[in-house]
């Protein structure tokens, strides 16, 4: 495989990120299961094999990437030679010396050769050098190859958030603290 660069990306680019097959399939999904004593609350995620492989569609509609591309601070596009293959959006507004993964799309054939983990090491880069202490990452409960992808990555689940998604689905927060560098 070619030597993935990656760039700002321009409108051409998100011309082309707006075409990209942003479905994925999955085997495998997250429970929440919620425990409730006198003294608590309890919930714990477990995954669970689902009886057939599921394609899951992407959380934002065409309207919903174009306000997540408004309100982010930097979009890369990832290039393999003349060909986009992947694109992913830092937003740093909402949270104190954080920057918030709230897109990272690979398209389907260059899936599991590197380019997801390449493109969120782009992104810690970005944020060391902006002097952010963490990485957050947003991914639907659903999207289980994004979350092996952030846990291989070094994430750790931080939080959840019940109907996050304007499609209703929930999402799990994933954080890498970096450190004041």
């Amino acid at each position: 495989m070619a030597k993935l660069k990656i760039l700002m990306a321009t409108r051409t680019h998100m011309e082309k990120m707006i075409a990209m097959d942003h479905r994925v399939n999955s085997v495998y999904s997250y429970r929440l299961q919620t425990s409730q004593d006198p003294l608590g609350c309890g919930f714990t995620f477990q995954r669970v094999k689902l009886p057939r492989e599921v394609t899951i569609q992407y959380p934002r509609d065409e309207n919903g990437l174009l306000r997540s591309w408004a309100d982010a601070e930097l979009i890369y596009a990832g290039m393999l030679d003349d060909l986009l293959v992947a694109y992913v959006t830092l937003e740093t507004k909402t949270l104190p010396k954080t920057a918030r993964v709230c897109d990272l799309v690979v398209t389907p054939e260059v899936r599991r050769n590197g380019v997801g983990a390449t493109m969120i090491a782009a992104c810690e880069d970005w944020t060391a050098k902006k002097r952010l202490e963490r990485v957050l990452i947003e991914i639907p409960m659903r999207n289980f190859p994004m979350i092996s992808l952030a846990l291989k990555c070094g994430y750790e689940q931080c939080g959840f958030l019940d109907q996050y998604f304007s499609n209703g689905d929930p999402v799990l927060f994933f954080e890498k603290r970096l450190g004041s560098k």
